[in-house]
């Protein structure tokens, strides 16, 4: 049963219930996609206003950003380094929600702004309040974002005074 319909719309105006964790971050990734893809939509309208965004590491899009800072600081930088075309995006793999919890384990898909494709792996985190995100991480593999997307190429230092570990094969054998 629908409930009574409105007269001017024809749907529904019984109350609805509130969407779920799981569906308000699913929303939020179709957004990102969205946005990714290059359409015209705010990414972080499902964000409550005292809403934080964490991403780790040391590159110039990592912080704790608040939700005033993601239009005027964040997103500014990202568009300066992040390309925009459709089939980029986020193709969540697993999620997992508990309480006003969810995780995320997603594949990304996207591109530099130089053209170069930056294909990443992500951990998702996010604890929702109501309909709106109050938190949310974004852990991925940060080298090769240094890579793909500011073209830093991290070298690894060479091992010096290192000995390595007896393994099962430096047994000596017997005949």
């Amino acid at each position: 049963m629908t409930g009574p319909l409105s007269a001017l719309t024809g749907t529904s105006t019984a109350p609805t219930a509130a969407p779920s964790p799981r569906e308000v971050v699913l929303a939020f990734i179709a957004d990102i996609t969205a946005a990714h893809a290059g359409e015209p939509i705010d990414p972080f309208r499902r964000f409550a206003d005292d809403g934080v965004m964490i991403i780790p590491g040391d590159t110039p899009l990592s912080g704790e950003w608040r939700k005033p800072s993601f239009y005027t600081e964040f997103l500014p930088k990202a568009m300066q380094l992040m390309g925009t075309k459709p089939g980029q995006g986020l193709c969540p793999s697993r999620v997992i929600a508990e309480g006003n919890r969810v995780a995320v384990l997603a594949r990304g898909r996207g591109s530099a702004i130089s053209g170069r494709p930056y294909n990443n792996v992500y951990f998702l985190f996010f604890e929702v309040r109501g309909p709106l995100i109050v938190r949310y991480f974004e852990g991925f593999d940060s080298s090769l974002a240094f890579q793909a997307i500011f073209d830093v190429h991290l070298e690894r230092p060479p091992l010096q005074n290192v000995t390595r570990t007896p393994t099962l094969n430096d047994r000596p054998t017997t005949s």
